[in-house]
């Protein structure tokens, strides 16, 4: 049996993120200050972890409140899973994927050309902002990351970053698809490296009949490649590439109701 309430549960969940961080800053209610680079929740610091890493290249030094959020938020991470904040929180995730929907709309309209598709870079670009931290001594990404404009541009109204957003969002619509998610973003790169040894996962069951819906829907269908994967009988083959944001597309598509989100503990769904 198909899942199809996982998309719009997801998107919720990136709108209520979004909308808790409006509504706290508006209301002045102080319960969840900040912005999804940094954040204080009701008293807890919560810290994007490729923040920390910029800081700690920049500065050479290891700032306390930084550690500990980053911390809290890594932990959260490898129960729920590491790419999960692409897609259930993230708000650049859900625009991009208007785009794609965009971008797919206009290729059967003839419009654009189709099959556009940057390499897969991501840890190149992670290495180069890293890097370009160490030289300069400032957070460079943070002038470019549309992660970070889109939540203070919700949070605290319109500023001239903005454009930047719009600029890559119509990039994406026009030229590559998902290109930032998919090659650009160090944020994504560092909550990958959590899929492969976070609790949370996607898995096949030995159901599978290799139909490849599950890759057709997929923002980078290499990783649902089973073809070679072998498993004990009984037991799943769990999705661990670094490029698996848990978003459950490949779960809603699979007819035979084969891809489900477990845990190392327990079944999910």
């Amino acid at each position: 049996m198909k899942k199809r309430w996982i998309t719009p549960l997801r998107r919720i969940s990136v709108i209520f993120v979004s909308l808790f961080f409006i509504i706290s800053y508006r209301a002045d209610i102080q319960i969840l200050e900040g912005s999804l680079s940094g954040s204080r929740f009701i008293g807890f610091h919560l810290i994007d972890p490729f923040v920390t890493l910029q800081v700690i290249a920049a500065h050479n030094s290891v700032p306390a409140n930084l550690i500990i959020g980053t911390v809290t938020i890594v932990l959260f991470y490898l129960a729920a899973g590491g790419r999960a904040f692409c897609s259930w929180v993230c708000p650049y995730g859900l625009l991009s994927e208007l785009g794609e929907k965009l971008h797919f709309f206009l290729v059967r309209k003839k419009i654009i050309k189709g099959g556009l598709s940057l390499p897969v870079g991501r840890y190149w670009f992670f290495a180069l902002w890293a890097g370009l931290s160490v030289v300069t001594g400032l957070l460079v990404f943070e002038i470019f990351n549309v992660v970070g404009i889109l939540s203070r541009f919700l949070i605290y109204g319109a500023g001239a970053a903005g454009i930047w957003v719009l600029l890559v969002f119509l990039a994406e619509v026009f030229f590559a698809r998902r290109f930032w998610c998919r090659s650009v973003c160090p944020i994504g790169s560092a909550y990958g490296l959590l899929n492969y040894v976070s609790v949370g996962r996607i898995a096949r069951d030995g159901d599978c009949d290799n139909c490849g819906r599950c890759a057709s829907v997929c923002i980078e269908p290499s990783i649902l490649n089973f073809k070679n994967m072998k498993t004990e009988e009984g037991k799943p083959v769990y999705i661990k590439g670094s490029a698996c944001i848990l978003c459950g597309r490949c779960i809603e598509a699979c007819p035979k109701g084969s891809m489900s989100y477990v845990s190392r503990f327990k079944n999910l769904v």
